[in-house]
């Protein structure tokens, strides 16, 4: 499980998270750790099929330091949470570097992933739900890659900026494409952090237009 640049309270955060948003909330008063949802439709799915398209698939393991992008939410984020919800996010890798792979170079990466729910409420980013990455390499000469993540836990960074990390702790990670490892992706993570700090983000959620975006400040990926 990837750990760079977490303090320890970043793991009370999504806890924390639960008892402020549940305060902001017009729908519930309790305090909840994040769950996972068994009613969302399988990530993998949603990625298509001409994704794995072209090139040579790349062996060994691959890990990126360098993470920007952007997460766009539609509808966007608010305290009441009346409508259904997708997150959009679109992150540009740098700051690569191959392990026992038959590519010894990645100039950087751009990937894209959508994650489904039931409620646009900021309550629901603490509802963990499948995730399936799709990810295409420079150069392109190497093949196309989709990961596929069980689950994803809220997050903070060293300067307490929310993020999220990928698989949740107990989860699972699997690659197919390039950079599958020896086992198919299992031991495949990803971290991405916002440019919002968490009371940055509580506030801009009970603001009147919500939170429609959050940069993507930082993070990292392997897919090994």
């Amino acid at each position: 499980m990837l750990t760079h640049g977490r303090m320890s309270f970043a793991l009370a955060l999504p806890l924390a998270l639960a008892v402020v948003l549940s305060g902001c909330s017009s729908t519930s008063s309790s305090t909840k750790a994040p769950t996972t949802s068994t009613s969302t439709t399988s990530a993998a799915a949603a990625v298509p099929p001409s994704t794995l398209a072209g090139g040579t698939v790349a062996t060994g393991s691959v890990t990126c330091t360098n993470l920007t992008g952007m997460f766009t939410f539609t509808p966007p984020l608010t305290d009441a949470g009346t409508s259904p919800e997708t997150i959009q996010i679109s992150l540009t890798a740098s700051g690569c570097a191959t392990t026992g792979s038959s590519v010894s170079q990645v100039t950087s990466a751009t990937a894209t992933a959508t994650i489904k729910s039931a409620t646009n409420g900021c309550t629901s980013l603490l509802t963990s739900k499948p995730v399936a990455v799709a990810v295409a390499w420079n150069p392109s000469s190497i093949h196309a890659s989709v990961a596929s993540f069980s689950g994803y836990a809220i997050v903070a960074d060293a300067a307490g900026h929310v993020g999220f990390e990928l698989p949740a702790t107990g989860g699972t990670a699997s690659v197919a494409g390039s950079f599958a490892g020896s086992d198919n992706g299992a031991k495949s993570s990803a971290a991405a952090y916002s440019g919002f700090a968490q009371t940055q983000l509580l506030t801009a959620c009970g603001a009147a237009g919500g939170v429609p975006a959050m940069p993507i400040a930082s993070g990292t990926v392997t897919f090994a």
